[in-house]
């Protein structure tokens, strides 16, 4: 099935952001709301009372017992400390991260700052009393390179292991679009692919070592697929599409829970859904998200327009918005970086050409990187590059704006180019958290799926990920 992008527009609740107050007092930040001290049964910040004859001291762990958070700056945080209903959490010595504070008996937060730390704490769990100690050093923000494949009814499970292989070759992780069917442009039932398929998609990348970071829904129409334009997705009822919306995303929670997955995008490309009219209706869906799967980070995969909402309107304004609930800003990077038709024979369009014009350079389209991270900045998340792609036709790059279909002559060239501005200039952000390349399938492929051939675009991708491993992490 052709992915066409002609959905393509023009132009707990955020797993608890810290600030960078006084986190020696394990403050407490949610978007929107005052600074508060922890309270209640399971955090407690004040000094401990003395402890009663009948009870032990604390057992202290040996110096080299200090337990790593494996942190990393900006990177959403939500890591068990007790599992105790009546646990109560105080620090002993040192200082926690910046920005991670304790509650219900988790870390929880986002770093603000790199560097060393080292703290104790004193747990309590009935009667029993222990001390854990913690170090290491929170390092930069945490970078992947992912490749999308889709996952529809039809497609032969033959095909999908096959653009597994190819993923293997090059060392990359995956993002897994899966489709859920709705009848019309109105209609609030969604069909999901079956959990068969699912699971089998699961075992063909585990089978490989490839690790699926990022699981990503997309609303699709029986007749349209994925060339659905979901800016004309019109629900018939919110009430409706809400509730059952939710649903399907309970299970996709659920099922990144189960395999390891990091991310999970709430929506793609539904501007009608993600307006700031909608946030009301985000904040229960999202707060169930986070009691029962505390540990995915959630996602959107916004639009250029819904960016430049956020960037011109919202945030400046300081409006409620579901972006604000989110671990992760995502966003489908279709944009212009160059007018120029490829010419091969004497190569006419340079990497620093289009490196330059994800900042605006050159004209080509606005200062997309900087509006990314100026709303980034405003949120205090980071972004995700959820889709970035071109189709390998040498007037593939000059058509990213989707005004007409690329119709030029078959160049891969053009993807190498792209995918090489893709890792010196986004992934340079100190904001930007990953990318994800668009697509394994016509017309945005690298190349025939059969073959020992490496494109230029793969062997771009292949190269990153070959000098710096931690693009492709299979952990975290």
């Amino acid at each position: 099935m052709e992915l066409s992008r002609r959905n393509m527009l023009v132009g707990t609740l955020s797993v608890l952001g810290l600030g960078a107050g006084s986190v020696a007092a394990a403050s407490l930040i949610t978007h929107g709301s005052p600074e508060k001290p922890l309270v209640g049964p399971h955090a407690r910040t004040a000094s401990p009372s003395p402890t009663a004859t009948a009870t032990p001291p604390p057992t202290r762990s040996p110096a080299d017992a200090a337990e790593d958070l494996r942190l990393h700056a900006w990177d959403s945080v939500v890591r068990q400390i007790s599992d105790a209903a009546d646990a109560t959490v105080t620090l002993a010595s040192g200082a926690l991260p910046a920005g991670v504070g304790i509650s219900a008996g988790r870390f929880v937060g986002r770093p603000t700052t790199e560097g060393a730390y080292r703290f104790a704490l004193e747990v309590e769990e009935g009667k029993k009393t222990r001390l854990r100690t913690f170090a290491g050093t929170v390092a930069p923000l945490k970078r992947d390179l992912n490749i999308s494949l889709s996952l529809d009814q039809r497609t032969p499970m033959s095909v999908t292991a096959k653009e597994f292989d190819r993923i293997a070759r090059l060392g990359a992780n995956a993002t897994l679009v899966i489709y859920c069917f709705i009848s019309d442009p109105t209609s609030t039932t969604f069909t999901r692919v079956s959990d068969d398929r699912i699971d089998k998609a699961f075992h063909l990348a585990r089978d490989r070592g490839i690790r699926i970071t990022l699981v990503k829904p997309h609303i699709v129409t029986d007749d349209q697929g994925d060339g659905f334009y979901r800016g004309n997705y019109a629900p018939a009822s919110l009430d409706a599409f809400f509730a059952n919306w939710q649903a399907q995303l309970q299970y996709f929670a659920t099922l990144c829970a189960q395999n390891d997955v990091e991310y999970l995008a709430l929506t793609c490309e539904q501007p009608a859904q993600t307006d700031a009219s909608t946030y009301d209706r985000w904040v229960p869906l999202v707060q169930k998200l986070r009691d029962t799967e505390p540990g995915v980070k959630l996602t959107a995969a916004f639009t250029t327009l819904e960016l430049f909402l956020l960037y011109t309107y919202w945030i400046p304004q300081s409006t409620p918005h579901m972006a604000r609930l989110l671990d992760v800003f995502g966003i489908n990077s279709w944009i212009r970086l160059t007018d120029k038709v490829y010419t091969p024979d004497a190569p006419n369009i340079t990497v620093d050409e289009l490196v330059g014009g994800w900042r605006g350079g050159g004209g080509r389209t606005d200062d997309h990187l900087g509006k990314l991270e100026a709303v980034c900045d405003g949120l205090r998340i980071p972004f995700l590059i959820t889709e970035v792609g071109v189709q390998p036709r040498v007037d593939g790059l000059a058509k990213q704006d989707n005004s007409s279909p690329a119709t030029g002559a078959e160049d891969f060239d053009v993807q190498a180019l792209l995918y090489q501005s893709v890792l010196q200039a986004p992934l340079q952000s100190r904001w930007c958290t990953g990318a994800s390349i668009w697509h394994m399938r016509a017309p945005f492929a690298f190349g025939p799926l059969s073959g020992k051939r490496l494109f230029p675009g793969e062997s771009v991708l292949k190269t990153a990920l070959a000098d710096t491993p931690a693009l492709a992490l299979k952990s975290f």
